[in-house]
C-alpha cells in the first residue's frame, strides 16, 4: 500500500512541475524571441571603409540557410574567390538565429559585394540577404524584420545614404529578377527608415 501512495505522489509532482512547464511555455507560443544586438559594435571595422552609396536588398530564395552555408556555394560553385556574396546575412531561425546578423568578410575587408549583376554597383552598394523564399512562401519573420530595419537605419546613416537609395535586387538594373520576392514588405522598411531618419524612433 505504502508503495502505491508512494507512485501516486511521485505523478501528482510529476503532473504538477508538467502543468507549470507547460503554462510557461505557453507565454511564448507564437512568439518569437528577439535578439539583443549591438549593431554599432557589429559594424565596426578595422581597416579604411568604402563610400557606400546603396544599400541592395535580397532573399536567398531558400527555406534555409546561413552566411558560411551560402560562402561555400559562392566559393565553390560560383568560383567567387572571395566567397559570400553578401555583406550581411539575417537569418530566419532555420541554419542561423532568427532575426540573428552575420558579418561577412566583405564587409570586414570593406570589399564590393557581387550580389547584382550590376559590376558597377557592386562596387558601391551593401548587399543584405535575408534567409527565406519571399516569392513563394511568407514574409520575413518579425525577428528578421525588427534586425534588417535596424541595420539598414544605422548603415543609412553612417554613410548618408538616402532611402531613395535603399533598393530592392529587383529594382537593379540588370537581367530580370523576382529577388527579393513579392512578400517582401519593402513599403513598410522604407516608412520605419524615414520615421527614423526624421527624429522618430523605430
Amino acid at each position: 500500500m505504502k508503495i502505491v501512495k508512494r507512485h501516486v505522489i511521485i505523478f501528482s509532482i510529476a503532473m504538477y512541475v508538467t502543468a507549470i512547464g507547460l503554462f510557461i511555455y505557453q507565454q511564448f507560443i507564437g512568439k518569437e524571441r528577439q535578439f539583443a544586438i549591438d549593431i554599432e559594435k557589429l559594424c565596426k571595422v578595422d581597416v579604411n571603409e568604402n563610400e557606400w552609396k546603396y544599400i541592395v536588398l535580397h532573399h536567398s530564395a531558400t527555406d534555409e540557410g546561413n552566411a558560411k552555408r551560402f560562402g561555400r556555394y559562392h566559393r565553390e560553385e560560383r568560383k567567387w574567390p572571395e566567397g559570400l556574396a553578401y555583406h550581411f546575412v539575417i537569418g530566419n531561425g532555420n541554419g542561423s538565429g532568427n532575426g540573428e546578423i552575420e558579418v561577412g568578410e566583405r564587409w570586414t575587408k570593406q570589399i564590393h559585394g557581387a550580389h547584382t549583376a550590376n559590376m558597377n554597383l557592386n562596387q558601391i552598394a551593401i548587399g543584405i540577404c535575408l534567409v527565406g523564399n519571399f516569392e513563394e512562401d511568407n514574409k520575413p519573420t518579425k525577428n528578421q524584420f525588427i534586425s534588417l530595419a535596424n541595420l539598414v537605419d544605422y548603415v543609412s546613416k553612417r554613410y548618408k545614404i538616402p532611402e531613395s537609395n535603399v533598393i530592392m535586387h529587383n529594382q537593379v538594373v540588370q537581367k530580370s529578377t523576382a529577388c527579393p520576392g513579392k512578400n517582401f514588405p519593402y513599403k513598410e522598411l522604407i516608412s520605419k527608415i524615414v520615421k527614423s531618419q526624421t527624429g522618430k524612433t523605430l
